[in-house]
């Protein structure tokens, strides 16, 4: 058995960021790290993100040119041929960033181990009644039961924690977002780039300039029409949980709501929300109903803010069967 302040399950950005912080506050934190792939994705950082950057004290990661190229904004051409642009200049913070996903994550966890914090190669496969989770180890050891104060749910999309405590998935839409160029272009010798975006009828696509040359472009479309060749294949779906905290437990990042993942929402919710989390736990030793239902009262109001302005942007994105849910909730609905 093992005992702790508190368990992280997950090891990308909004787990290893709240970690982190928790740490640095004195608290005891071990991160349950499955050892999945790292996230290769390029994804935006928008002006309007930096000040969470800097709250969460990561700001120094932005100045490396490994990790992140300048983003000068978002060209849009629509059915029409018209094209649009959002300068990032007229923004107060003047910059955006283009972040390598696998680089920045390897310098999160740096950061989280200088903080203290403790790694473990265990996957969640259960919780006990009394609030611990049941995990096995990576190295094929057999199953550990650990015993935490707080359980952090970072495990993306899954919920693993926030589902077997209760929660329900609400899913808004069905999409899928495949990846279809992954190249290096080291003919653009300008230090920031555009993101292209292109409407083709029902799908829609991006074209990301990243660091050290890399270019990537996506292709956004509806789960269940035609497919085409694809590199890499994720679910782009935007989902919330019905609670995204509870007695014990707290879900962060993907695991308490997900967007598109290369629409500049990603990342930003993944260090936005292990903030917001980490201060919500830090106000008391145990998470109070409640702390709990306000925490999860934000989490709403941001998720719906973020899909009408990305309904705004998109016309029109298929919804799923049955939603909204009801009249007077957006989040009760069937387990996905």
């Amino acid at each position: 058995m093992l005992r702790t302040d508190c368990l992280v399950v997950g090891a990308g950005p909004a787990g290893l960021t709240a970690a982190r912080l928790l740490a640095l506050k004195g608290r005891t934190v071990v991160v349950a790290d499955s050892g999945a792939a790292p996230t290769t994705r390029l994804e935006l950082l928008a002006p309007a993100s930096l000040i969470t950057v800097t709250a969460a004290g990561l700001e120094h990661l932005l100045d490396d040119p490994a990790i992140t190229r300048g983003c000068l904004g978002i060209r849009r051409t629509r059915n029409s041929g018209e094209p649009d642009y959002e300068d990032f200049l007229r923004h107060p913070c003047r910059a955006g960033y283009v972040v390598d996903r696998a680089r920045f994550d390897e310098r999160l966890r740096d950061e989280a181990v200088a903080a203290g914090v403790t790694f473990r190669g265990l996957r969640a496969i259960g919780v006990t009644p009394e609030g611990g989770v049941i995990c096995r180890a990576s190295d094929g050891t057999g199953t550990k039961l650990v015993l935490a104060d707080i359980v952090v749910d970072a495990t993306g999309r899954a919920a693993a924690i926030a589902r077997r405590r209760g929660a329900r998935v609400a899913a808004r839409d069905r999409m899928v977002a495949e990846l279809i160029e992954d190249a290096t272009d080291e003919t653009t010798a300008a230090p920031a780039s555009w993101l292209d975006y292109r409407r083709d009828g029902p799908t829609w696509s991006y074209r990301i300039r990243g660091p050290q040359g890399r270019v990537q472009t996506w292709r956004v479309r509806a789960s269940g029409t035609p497919a085409g060749d694809a590199l890499l294949s994720v679910d782009a779906s935007a989902c919330i949980l019905s609670e995204a905290a509870g007695e014990g437990w707290i879900a962060v990042g993907d695991a308490a709501m997900a967007f598109d993942p290369i629409a500049s929402q990603g990342l930003f919710n993944a260090l936005s929300s292990a903030l917001v989390a980490t201060g919500a736990l830090l106000f008391a030793d145990r998470l109070s109903r409640t702390t709990a239902r306000l925490y999860s009262d934000a989490v709403t109001t941001t998720f719906l803010h973020s899909e009408a302005g990305r309904i705004s942007v998109y016309n029109t994105i298929p919804l799923s069967p049955g939603w909204p849910p009801s009249a007077n909730s957006a989040l009760s609905a069937s387990s996905t």
